[in-house]
């Protein structure tokens, strides 16, 4: 059997995003529902807009604020919230990103009325209470101290600071040390108070359920909430600015480096998002993708190289990012620049071009096998304001991408030029070598900074 020449797509199946109910309340709180009767069970899933990026100068505010919303209600304890889920054999869990606070519940369709009864009280009742904000600040500040041991950890929260310095976006989401000591349950009262309004929420339910029965359990309890202005937007971070040198992260024990490469990247609701995400999955986004061939199997240089645009709200990081040898690192920046100057300078070929289309055409299906993984879907399409048709024409979008629509993307948004390059590693034995990009600055784990070449 020749194994040499992957053999041929299939033709791909005649998968379509699933139809979906869209019900908006008098207040302005929107209700969507994704039917779906195969199994008994219920996931509703309500979602704030606005997550960490309206941490401001307290970073771990959203998460921490998002994580207390399961410990207290007026009514309830933490404890009892955690009995009466586990008693349904359902499952209850909240969290913050940098765009949205979300509560998510599951339970069997018997329960409904169990779960959603607790997610409207841990939504709309919190009381964040002083035992339960010690026991997370504990846990958290346990959580940064064992962070600070891990070189990606080090060489992501020192990109993001590089790249969006004061602006939220260049803070830790999960907070620092000192911010997690200073947050005071006053901040999650206020946070909730501002963000948690029928105009800047929605609910999905999806699974075995009828939009009708969905509206009764939202219309008699959101329906009631009071309505309020939305929340003043953040400011957008600036674009990147030309590279000034290179920044480590001194790890005196490391034997790899962690990298980071690039700049403040693109908003999801860029019109080019799907052309650049397509760039993007050829360039670094897939195991057949440039980079990951280049450093691991032409040169060896890691086990893996990828590259992502973190598409937010306002426009997040372009990062390409590997593990490497010590004695390598040199050679792997140089050739992740030879790739992001190849991309941007000459068209991609026929057939990865089609390759690459090919797996993102055929990835789509599988990613909506569950109700849960539509109402994901759902929640992008209103939490960044995309057209109703997005999904349902994914895949002939993704199609209709040409070699040069692809240049022409990268030319747009990728700029060597302007990429930021910091690693987490031991100086000692790369740092001579890294001169030639200029400027070398040191800092250690704390952020402090140990000195300048």
């Amino acid at each position: 059997m020749d194994r040499s020449t992957p053999p041929p797509p299939g033709v791909p199946g005649k998968v379509g995003f699933p139809r979906y109910s869209e019900k908006k309340l008098r207040n302005g709180f929107k209700i969507f529902v994704i039917e779906n009767h195969s199994l008994p069970i219920v996931t509703i899933g309500f979602v704030v807009r606005g997550g960490s990026m309206y941490d401001g100068d307290r970073p771990g505010l959203a998460s921490i604020t998002s994580e207390l919303l399961t410990k207290g209600t007026k009514t309830r304890s933490a404890t009892e919230i955690a009995e009466q889920i586990d008693f349904v054999g359902g499952s209850l869990a909240s969290s913050a990103s940098w765009d949205a606070c979300q509560v998510f519940v599951s339970v069997l369709k018997e329960y409904v009325t169990v779960g959603f009864d607790l997610l409207e009280d841990v939504v709309l009742n919190p009381t964040f209470p002083e035992e339960e904000i010690e026991r997370v600040r504990t846990q958290r500040l346990a959580s940064i101290q064992q962070l600070k041991a891990d070189s990606g950890y080090l060489a992501d929260t020192k990109f993001a600071e590089v790249l969006f310095k004061m602006h939220p976006y260049g803070k830790p989401p999960g907070g620092t040390e000192k911010s997690v000591k200073e947050l005071k349950r006053s901040d999650f009262r206020l946070f909730h108070d501002n963000l948690f309004t029928p105009l800047n929420s929605f609910i999905v339910f999806a699974g075995d359920i009828l939009p009708k029965e969905a509206e009764q359990f939202s219309a008699g309890v959101f329906g009631k909430w009071k309505r309020k202005s939305k929340p003043a937007a953040v400011k957008s971070p600036g674009a990147s600015e030309p590279r000034k040198g290179i920044v480590i992260i001194e790890k005196p024990d490391a034997v790899q480096s962690a990298l980071r490469i690039g700049h403040v990247g693109i908003a999801r609701r860029n019109p080019d998002y799907l052309k650049v995400f397509v760039m993007n999955t050829l360039l670094g986004g897939y195991f057949s993708s440039r980079i990951n061939m280049n450093l691991r199997e032409v040169h060896g240089y890691t086990y893996g190289g990828r590259s992502s645009f973190d598409a937010r709200t306002l426009p997040g990081v372009f990062e390409v990012s590997a593990d490497v040898r010590n004695e390598v690192t040199l050679e792997t920046i140089d050739e992740i620049f030879a790739e992001l100057n190849r991309i941007v300078r000459a068209l991609p070929t026929k057939s990865e071009l089609e390759m690459v289309k090919n797996y993102l055409v055929g990835l789509f299906p599988i990613q909506l096998e569950t109700p849960q993984q539509v109402a994901s879907r759902i929640i992008v399409i209103e939490l960044f304001h995309l057209p109703k048709n997005y999904y349902r024409d994914y895949r002939s979008n993704i199609r209709r991408v040409t070699a040069a629509g692809i240049r022409a993307a990268a030319a747009e948004y990728i700029h060597p030029e302007n990429c930021a390059i910091v690693l987490s590693g031991n100086s000692a034995e790369i740092k001579n070598k890294l001169k030639k990009f200029g400027q070398i600055q040191i800092f250690d784990r704390d952020g402090n900074k140990l000195n300048d070449k």
